[in-house]
């Protein structure tokens, strides 16, 4: 049985629902809280709640980063 597919809600692609949120519990909260306001800053709409993609949660991440 394929596992289920969710579309990431920034970049439109389909993610396995099982990778949802792995990226975010690999993180510190003070990171995961920062990354979580620079993608609402770039994305008024997005909410937390949303569908996020490692590759997008990389990128918002690699900005908080520098």
């Amino acid at each position: 049985m394929p596992s289920a597919e969710i579309v990431c809600s920034l970049c439109q692609h389909e993610i396995p629902a099982a990778n949802l949120r792995t990226h975010q519990e690999q993180e510190s909260r003070e990171i995961v809280a920062y990354t979580i306001e620079l993608i609402k800053q770039a994305n008024p709409e997005w909410s937390e709640n949303d569908p996020t993609c490692q590759k997008c949660w990389d990128h918002y991440r690699g900005i908080a980063a520098t």
